[in-house]
């Protein structure tokens, strides 16, 4: 494989980085680059009016930062290797970038592309496997998804609805809406009624005024089944749905998917689902879980099982939350 930084070379004192275009005939202004170190890199120039406030991720030996020039019309997002020996693996991490920013159609989908692909490495050097989703991540999807298609993209709109889901970044919770925060789960509807709990902050109600866990029932099925679906099928359905409200959050939500591990490239056609009826519940006063405050100093990352029929109580319906969030108060309850 070429080395494309072999050919550059490092700046001198006068300047900070040196670099040539990947390609000339891309729409988008990226470059392999060499800082003053030596370091290689990979830019991408941008109008310095296209703002973002998307957080960006951060992978061992490498570093993703937005650069300012004192001068120009146009701003620099870096990723830089701090590890030489890893270069190999960069310049894989650094192709795939630039495959999924050619496919761009405006500058800003470009940055999303950019940053959400570095997300989805942040993701894949973690978990130290390959990208596709498992059964388990991918039912778990399902729900998130079902939360966006079938509460919020309603009620909020497209853009304020991905806006608020919050998960793929890493957030306690799935989805933020102002004060109002929402956990998605989902569950085979033949097992056990329960769901797991990933962690004691997951159904943690400190600083947030209202939480909610949303539970969707899905089972796997056979290809031959006419209802049966495929996270692809679902994500491709809200996907055309944004496209009809805002053409430009669909590169955010595909943003969130990408961090999360989805690629549209790996189909999932062998993987079909079965989507079953949700349920809403209200974490207040007494909900079976476990906090931060319950649990002991030196304990974390706690998780646990929710039996669903004790939640019963705390059973409200889909309504009512969407009215709470139509409500324009986002918090303060009717």
């Amino acid at each position: 494989m070429t080395d494309p930084w072999k050919p550059i070379q490092p700046p001198d004192q006068s300047t900070n980085v040196s670099g040539r275009r990947v390609d000339p005939a891309l729409s988008w202004d990226l470059f392999w680059g060499l800082d003053t170190n030596r370091n290689c890199l990979l830019i991408l120039k941008h109008d310095r009016e296209m703002k973002f406030d998307r957080r960006l991720p951060k992978l061992r030996g490498v570093e993703v930062e937005t650069f300012i020039p004192d001068t120009g019309s146009r701003n620099l997002l870096v990723i830089r290797l701090e590890d030489n020996e890893n270069r190999e693996i960069f310049h894989r991490l650094c192709l795939d970038i630039i495959a999924s920013v050619e496919l761009a159609k405006s500058e800003e989908e470009a940055i999303g592309r950019f940053i959400g692909r570095t997300w989805r490495w942040h993701r894949l050097l973690q978990s130290g496997r390959d990208g596709r989703l498992s059964d388990e991540e991918q039912k778990g999807l399902l729900g998130e998804l079902g939360v966006l298609q079938r509460i919020l993209i309603p009620v909020m709109g497209a853009r304020a609805a991905v806006n608020s889901w919050t998960g793929p970044h890493d957030a306690p919770k799935d989805f933020e809406v102002g004060r109002i925060c929402i956990e998605a789960k989902a569950r085979r509807g033949a097992a056990t009624p329960h769901v797991v709990i990933s962690s004691e902050h997951q159904l943690d109600t400190g600083g947030i005024d209202v939480l909610f866990l949303y539970v969707a029932e899905v089972a796997a099925t056979s290809a031959g089944d006419r209802n049966a679906v495929t996270i692809t099928d679902v994500a491709r359905q809200i996907k055309e749905e944004i496209e009809t409200q805002d053409v430009f959050t669909v590169e955010l939500f595909e943003e969130g998917l990408f961090m999360v591990g989805f690629d549209w490239a790996d189909g999932y056609s062998d993987k079909q689902w079965l989507l079953g009826r949700d349920s809403l519940f209200e974490v207040r006063e007494n909900f079976p879980r476990v906090t931060p405050l319950m649990v002991p100093a030196g304990v974390n990352n706690v998780r646990y099982a929710v039996s669903l029929p004790d939640c019963e109580p705390f059973c409200t319906s889909i309504e009512n939350l969407k009215s709470l969030i139509s409500g324009g108060s986002h918090g303060n309850r009717p």
